[in-house]
């Protein structure tokens, strides 16, 4: 379910709400207007696509949030031509699906036959000689019939221990009195176990080399399915984001309960009708900075990382507002490799810039064809400028990066994978340093837990303050301007208006259409 996270940001760090220094999001009025124009066919068109490079041109990094186009079959010509392209990309893609669907299965297949001859290789570079021995007894002497050691052990019921003994005392013996006196067993058993050992020594010497060579040639074949997968997983990918961007305004719930009270939207009309919002932000320079309360320093991107505890809990992880509830699958890991991210893009956040003015536009444009043959373009740009603070937009950015990760997600599942793209082909010695790397870690294992220990006293402490009220008393206002009633007022918010909303966003609509020439 989509959350509006200006909204419940605002609800905690707009105005005069306690938390404002926290965090900042503030919608001055004024700045949240409805700008429609009535315009000659292709007029709304060229109004929306030359408005949003005159944005990027005033500095702002501009990201689309959603999109959706609905049409009218009584248009019979744009219905059709619509349909036409989205029925053939439908087409393609359950082909696609087809084809790649027996590659995963071949894919799954080979992949489980590489995870046991694994396991077989690592018995073999271990020396594992209990296991070997099994493996031997199971599924090699087998083979003998009621000569096997399972078949004899109804006459001695010692037999396969006594086997799995020899391999701890004396695993290359084959002289009969020597295992005799060893095990302390008759000369019969005796004289079978040294039969059984020569086999399993020959068995051992020619099992080697041959689990090499067929784990080599199974991971070249599950290497190419694997290259495979990842082809059709880039063939199918700007089919599935071409067909995404034909998303039917029917197709979501809440817009289909607008259509029924919209009264543009009529089954007896010619009308075609989209709807595209956007983000745009870019930096505000206050005329007088002034320091927070409090600074969280971050060494590698600035004097206050917007990555805090407080939209950690309240924004991010929190599942009744915040991105957790939106995408259920986000974790630690994956915010912070996004975070990582972000802070690394060169345009979406500045290093050492703790506020921004954000742009939020939703474009509509109703193209109606008349019964007489003319057509017109009905556009509507509802607008709504936000003033925020660096980790209030470090939540929408995040947001943009999950709604990107969804995408990818919801591609795999189509092909039937799950995760990123495979990682480089595997070889043998690779498998082998893999293992080294593992035991590495298991000594790591005691360092990680006391760390784990710490987090978890610190994360139990940060709960008795919240639960106490003390939170807001000990950190006093946050890391960003409390003082709402002067300094954010004044010098922020009129700033928005005067040098952004009103020059960028509201001189440029009204003159770009000629109202007051």
């Amino acid at each position: 379910m989509a959350v509006d996270y200006l909204d419940e940001m605002e609800k905690v760090g707009g105005g005069f709400k306690p938390m404002v220094g926290k965090i900042i999001c503030v919608a001055p009025f004024g700045q949240n207007e409805e700008f429609n124009f009535t315009l000659h066919k292709g007029k709304g068109s060229d109004l929306w696509y030359s408005f949003l490079p005159h944005l990027e041109k005033r500095g702002y990094q501009i990201t689309k949030v959603s999109e959706n186009l609905e049409v009218s079959p009584v248009d019979a010509g744009y219905y059709q031509l619509t349909q036409k392209q989205k029925d053939e990309m439908e087409m393609k893609i359950k082909q696609g699906l087809a084809s790649v669907a027996q590659s995963v299965s071949d894919f799954e297949l080979i992949a489980h036959d590489v995870r046991k001859y694994k396991e077989f290789l690592k018995m073999i570079k271990e020396d594992d000689e209990h296991s070997l021995r099994a493996i031997f007894i199971d599924e090699v002497d087998i083979s003998t019939g009621n000569n096997s050691i399972k078949g004899i052990v109804i006459r001695w019921p010692t037999l396969i221990s006594d086997f799995m003994t020899l391999g701890e005392k004396l695993p290359t013996e084959t002289d009969v009195n020597k295992i005799k006196d060893e095990l302390k067993i008759s000369k019969a058993e005796a004289v079978l176990l040294s039969t059984k050992q020569r086999l399993y020594n020959n068995w051992k010497k020619i099992f080697g080399p041959e689990i090499e060579g067929r784990l080599s040639r199974l991971l070249a074949q599950k290497n190419s399915r694997e290259r495979t997968i990842i082809e059709y997983k880039n063939w199918l990918r700007p089919l599935v984001t071409r067909h995404k961007l034909y998303k039917e305004g029917l197709s979501d719930p809440k817009s289909a309960r607008e259509k029924l009270s919209d009264v543009w939207h009529s089954p007896s009309q010619a009308i075609s009708t989209s709807e595209t919002e956007i983000w745009a932000w870019q930096p505000i320079v206050p005329i007088e900075p002034r320091k927070g309360t409090m600074q969280m320093k971050d060494k590698e991107f600035g004097i206050n990382d917007p990555y805090d505890e407080f939209i950690k809990e309240n924004f991010i992880f929190d599942k009744k507002k915040g991105l957790k509830k939106e995408f259920s699958w986000i974790d630690e890991k994956w915010v912070k490799k996004a975070v990582d991210e972000i802070k690394a893009h060169p345009d979406w956040m500045k290093k050492n810039n703790p506020y921004y003015v954000l742009l939020k536009v939703t474009y509509s444009n109703y193209i109606i064809k008349l019964p007489t043959g003319d057509e017109m373009d009905d556009v509507t740009f509802k607008t709504k400028n936000w003033f925020l603070s660096q980790n209030a937009l470090l939540v929408l950015l995040l947001r943009i990066k999950a709604q990107q990760e969804d995408f990818d997600r919801e591609i795999n599942q189509l092909i039937g994978i799950s995760g990123d793209n495979p990682v480089e082909g595997e070889t043998i010695e690779s498998i082998v340093e893999s293992w080294k790397e593992d035991i590495k870690e298991e000594k790591k294992g005691t360092l990680t837990s006391m760390k784990e220990n710490t987090k978890k006293v610190q994360e139990q402490i940060s709960k008795v303050i919240k639960f106490f009220g003390l939170e807001f008393a000990l950190s006093r206002h946050g890391p960003y301007e409390h003082n709402f009633s002067d300094r954010i007022t004044n010098m922020y918010l009129v700033s928005t208006a005067i040098d952004f909303y009103i020059p960028h966003l509201k001189l440029y609509l009204l003159d770009a259409v000629g109202v007051g020439k």
